[in-house]
């Protein structure tokens, strides 16, 4: 072999070795690379919608104080650090509330400041503009979102996609079976209202509060009555009206609470033993049904599962 081929050979070796190693560092690198991308991910931020417009949060919050929404953050297995009282009042969540502190109700930002949160829920814009001194913090307006829309931004914010879907796909599964069970209780030409008294007021509701609006209405898909309909129904959360007028949202089903303080018991045996209340169709068809006002006061996921079954088992009980 003559001295040309032998260094032509020699070099053929040498450049495939080099074409070796340098693919083995493309790979390394492109790996390395990976790894980084989903450091970040997992222990950085990401920018996520509320309703002030685009924020960045940690990717993966643990340490969370939110004003409201405690049963959303329990459904979407993330116990809260510190909550409002009213939220720690909640009978269906007793039993997953250890540990959560109280930080008032207004909220005592020194309260928040303990906690040392990395994430901050607040429920109207003035507390999100003295919480977000605090830590990263997101709007979610009290009363502006049904549940399912709830669950979806708070499942995007906390990187519970999953967990938020899967609790969307049982509960409409939920209600669905809710309503076969319902079925002929409601006739088609009916209308179902939600009603309250207080010591000096009477309030009518729609589907953006609590008492249960949300079931009746988005689950059970029962029809309000058409002022209802048109002043409440997607729009606002309650109404209040006067005795003389309560002839116009009363459906003929009707579910009754009562705040009973400052002598509202009182005014409500007034009001059932009026001649107005007399002679509302819900009422003399045996279609009212009483509610624990203390129940029905939270909208969460955790109450509207528990509410949905308390109100089949009203509706069928009276029928």
């Amino acid at each position: 072999m003559n001295k040309t081929l032998l260094y032509l050979l020699v070099s053929i070796i040498m450049a495939t070795i080099l074409v070796g190693c340098g693919g083995n560092n493309d790979t390394q690198e492109t790996e390395q690379d990976d790894q980084s991308e989903s450091t970040e991910e997992s222990e950085g931020t990401r920018t996520v919608e509320h309703d002030l417009g685009e924020v960045e949060v940690p990717a993966n919050p643990e340490k969370i104080v939110s004003m409201y929404y405690v049963g959303h953050l329990l459904a979407l297995d993330k116990k809260p650090l510190g909550t409002l009282p009213t939220e720690l009042d909640n009978p269906f969540i007793q039993d997953q509330i250890e540990g959560i502190e109280n930080i008032g109700d207004p909220v005592s930002i020194e309260s928040v400041i303990e906690l040392d949160p990395d994430l901050i829920i607040a429920s109207d814009e003035q507390s999100y503009e003295q919480l977000k001194k605090v830590a990263p913090t997101v709007l979610i307006e009290y009363g502006s979102h049904h549940v399912i829309e709830e669950m979806e931004m708070l499942g995007n914010i906390l990187g519970k996609e999953q967990a938020a879907s899967d609790w969307i796909t049982q509960f409409e599964e939920k209600g669905e079976q809710a309503k076969e069970q319902l079925s002929g209780v409601v006739g088609e030409d009916e209308t179902v209202s939600i009603i309250e008294i207080w010591a000096n007021n009477i309030y009518v509701y729609g589907n953006k509060w609590g008492r249960g609006g949300y079931n009746l209405y988005n689950v059970l898909e029962f029809t309000p009555p058409e002022m209802v309909e048109e002043n409440l129904i997607d729009d606002q959360p309650f109404l209040e009206v006067s005795l003389e007028t309560l002839p116009d949202v009363a459906g003929d089903h009707i579910f009754l609470s009562v705040y009973g303080a400052d002598g509202g018991s009182e005014r409500a045996e007034e009001i059932r033993n009026s001649a107005v209340w007399q002679s509302l169709d819900a009422v003399k068809n045996n279609n009212v049904y009483e509610i624990d006002i203390d129940e029905f006061f939270y909208f969460d996921p955790i109450s509207l599962e528990d509410q949905l079954d308390i109100q089949v088992d009203l509706m069928l009980s009276d029928n």
